[in-house]
């Protein structure tokens, strides 16, 4: 991959002087540019990809679970359920500013729901664009595109059904101009932000309608990438209909609309953005990171910053890597936390969770591991946590992103002896 500097580079040349540099270009290090940057504090960020966000929703989860049954090392026992709500709120504000503006949840909020593709109701906190769920007793229509795999109008209005037997469901499917036989969401969402494409699938969906109907109708969540918010305006007016969209398996559009508003929110904020750019190298001397060396097609660049923050991700993401039962964080080589015992659970879904899942760095209060001063660790590469099993993963990366960007920046504004 070609190293992309993104915005108006204010750190240029082989040295690179930022006061923050983030490692880790998904959702916790994105986070933490923001959080970091509003603070202050000059940002940076270098990452060898564009994170994992096409395998997320495109909302933020804060945690499915009761509060009290987190054990002390969790990440939110660490920073305290204060500070995770005001970082959640944080984020929200900003993500509104560039113009993804995810809906709040609230008791007994609609909003607070999503639809899936199996006809479920899943709760989330952050709820993203044109996915608030509708309110129980409202009718429903569900449609479909022929082609369109992960997607089945049929066992989405059963799945309704089920969980409300009263529920007024029905559904319909449609064939997509040039009757395509496999159709990938991506490229039909890229499609229907062509006016005369759309204006044709729009006619196709009406003409199915049924007479009299109203409610709202639910369509899968590929109505759009950039231009989503026009594409549901302009199904809406040629349906008659509020237009909802139903949560896909991945590749997730909308988690692929959070991560382009990221990239506007931190360039707006004037973070330095390098993608394509892998962190190799990193240089200690006593508690502190002197600089960290990253490496792309353009050759080797070396960042001099005062404060840094570890957002590579755990074992999907290659922020951790394993041999056999053996662990390591590959830049700084940080200690891993591992089970002791079993990694995993004979049964396929246990409520707990694998033990392997909850695999990381161990970090202070503060976010920092054992042995550094100016270097925090957030998101998916911190110990102490299951996100699939709580419903905290959104939450998690959000709230320790936004914590360890705040805290690198009052370590360089003085906030404790360097």
């Amino acid at each position: 991959m070609t190293e992309v500097i993104m915005g108006t580079p204010r750190f240029r040349g082989r040295v690179r002087r930022p006061q923050v540099l983030v490692i880790g270009g998904g959702l916790a290090g994105m986070a933490a540019a923001l959080a970091a940057r509003q603070a202050g504090a000059t940002v940076a960020v270098v990452s060898e990809g564009a994170g994992v966000l096409e395998l997320a929703s495109g909302c933020i989860d804060r945690l499915a679970v009761p509060e009290g049954s987190l054990p002390p090392e969790h990440p939110y026992r660490l920073i305290g359920m204060a500070a995770v709500d005001e970082e959640l709120a944080a984020f929200q504000k900003a993500m509104e500013a560039a113009g993804y503006p995810l809906a709040a949840d609230g008791p007994g909020a609609g909003g607070s729901h999503v639809i899936t593709a199996l006809g479920s109701r899943r709760r989330t906190h952050l709820v993203a664009p044109g996915m608030a769920a509708p309110p129980p007793g409202e009718p429903l229509w569900v449609v479909g595109f022929r082609g369109l795999r992960d997607f089945h109008p049929a066992v989405v209005a059963a799945g309704l059904r089920r969980s409300d037997p009263a529920a007024d469901v029905a559904w319909g499917e449609v064939e997509l101009p040039g009757a395509p036989e496999d159709v990938h969401p991506v490229a039909l969402a890229r499609q229907l932000e062509d006016e005369a494409y759309r204006r044709q699938v729009i006619e196709r969906v009406a003409a199915v309608r049924p007479q009299g109907r109203g409610g709202a109708a639910l369509l899968p969540a590929v109505l759009g990438l950039s231009g989503a918010a026009a594409v549901r305006r302009a199904l809406a007016e040629g349906l008659g209909m509020r237009v909802v969209e139903v949560l896909l398996p991945p590749p997730s559009v909308p988690g692929l609309r959070l991560a382009d508003a990221l990239r506007r929110a931190v360039q707006q904020a004037g973070v330095d953005l390098a993608i394509g750019a892998r962190a190799v190298e990193a240089r200690r001397e006593g508690g502190r990171v002197r600089h960290v060396v990253t490496r792309g097609p353009g050759g080797r660049i070396t960042y001099e910053a005062e404060a840094y923050v570890l957002a590579t991700g755990g074992l999907m993401g290659n922020g951790l890597t394993a041999e056999g039962r053996s662990v390591r964080e590959p830049l700084f080589d940080l200690p891993v936390s591992a089970p002791d015992g079993e990694w995993a659970d004979p049964r396929f879904l246990p409520a707990e969770g694998h033990p392997f899942v909850r695999v990381g760095v161990a970090v202070d209060g503060r976010l920092r591991p054992p042995g550094y001063t100016n270097l925090f660790v957030c998101g998916r590469a911190l110990a102490g946590y299951d996100p699939y099993a709580e419903g905290s993963g959104g939450g998690v990366a959000v709230a320790t992103g936004g914590a360890a960007g705040r805290e690198a920046a009052r370590l360089v504004a003085g906030g404790e002896p360097r």
